[in-house]
Parts: C-alpha cells; structure tokens; sequence
C-alpha cells in the first residue's frame, strides 16, 4: 500500500501539470472572444475539440462553468456531443442591442424569431434549428453586417466582392471596419496578457473595463 504522504505528493503533482494546460486553454479562450469581451461583437461562436496540442472540449467541461460564472458572457451550449461541443459565448446587452436595430429586427422577425421577447427568446430558437443545421442567419448574431448575411443567403442581388473573415458582398468598407476592429480587440487582449494580466480576470472584466482607444 501506498504511503500517504507519497500519495498526496503525487495528486498535487498532477494538479500542477494540469496548470499549464489550463492556462493556456483560457488564454487562447480570452483571444478567441476578445470582441466579444470587448463589446464589439455581440456573440462568438466556438467548436470545441479534444487535439493533440490542446484538451480544449475536456478542459472546457471542467472549467468553463466555473470560469464563466461571473463574467459578463454568458454560454450556450448549441449542440454537444462526446467528442466535439458547439458553444456560443454572447454578451447580453450587445446582442440585444444588435438584433432590435430595424432591419436586423425585421430580417430576424421574418424568420421566424421572437424578436420582441428578447435576446434569450430567440437564442431558444436559434439554438433548436442548429440541431437541423447551422442557420445562415447566426451571422446576424455574430455581428456580421445584414448586407453580408442576405448577400450570403441569395435574399439580395449584391455581388460578392472579397473574402476575409467571412464573405463580403457589395461595398467591402463597412465589412473590413467590422473585420479590423474585431482584430484590435484580439491585439489588446494579447497585449494585456503579455503584461502579465490573468486570463480569467480578462473574462470576468466588464467591457468598460476592457475598453481602450483603437
């Protein structure tokens, strides 16, 4: 039988090679949802798995809940399996505020979702149609512009001129404004770990807290 004091040395080694693993996962989550951390975008969506390099679906399911508790961000699981996890990582207010500017609410309305009871109404629907498929209009909630969205489903006669983060229809400037600023908001999250902030603060931080001068 194993001494006790040689088992307890060996569980805290175990726990402390699971550290880096850990760190690393939250500080390449805190890249990932920088602009919507930052308040720039409104939800980010994320397809966890289990690689080589990084255990980011099991270090997700045993951390994340825990992480994310108090953080202005909230998560939804969109569709989990063993093996992978969908997950949405949305900033209440800002989703809000996206889907009832007018167009985006008569677009959203058209389809089908409750627009007028609120952002969690119509994340339940887009949630049960990701269990068909992935709907083309999540690009509304993930802060991609309507003319992109519609350009992308057929519904306007734009034509598509550039590809970046996503397809970009008719004039690209406000396109690339969007895609830019997203990127600034990964640059600072960056910057501010390489100075020596902790992940986990950086997700728990307000958006006006994260603010800065792009």
């Amino acid at each position: 039988m194993m001494p006790q004091n040689v088992m307890q040395e060996e569980t805290t080694a175990i726990a402390g090679q699971n550290q880096p693993k850990k760190d690393r996962f939250l500080r390449w989550l805190a890249v990932e949802l920088a602009p919507t951390l930052c308040g720039s975008k409104p939800s980010t969506i994320l397809s966890l798995i289990n690689t080589k390099s990084q255990q980011a679906l099991s270090l997700w399911r045993e951390y994340g809940k825990a992480v994310f508790c108090d953080a202005g961000v909230r998560t939804l699981s969109l569709r989990s399996f063993a093996d992978r996890e969908c997950v949405l990582f949305y900033r209440p207010d800002t989703l809000l505020w996206c889907i009832n500017r007018p167009a985006y609410r008569a677009f959203l309305e058209n389809l089908g979702y409750p627009v007028e009871q609120g952002s969690e109404a119509c994340l339940a629907v887009l949630k049960a149609r990701f269990h068909q498929c992935c709907p083309h209009e999540i690009g509304v909630f993930l802060g991609i512009p309507l003319k992109d969205v519609l350009g992308f489903m057929g519904m306007i006669s734009l034509r598509e001129t550039c590809r970046r983060d996503w397809c970009i229809y008719g004039n690209p400037e406000e396109s690339i404004a969007v895609i830019e600023r997203f990127a600034q908001d990964r640059t600072h999250v960056e910057r501010l770990l390489a100075i020596g902030f902790c992940p986990v603060e950086i997700i728990c931080r307000g958006k006006e807290r994260l603010s800065y001068t792009a």
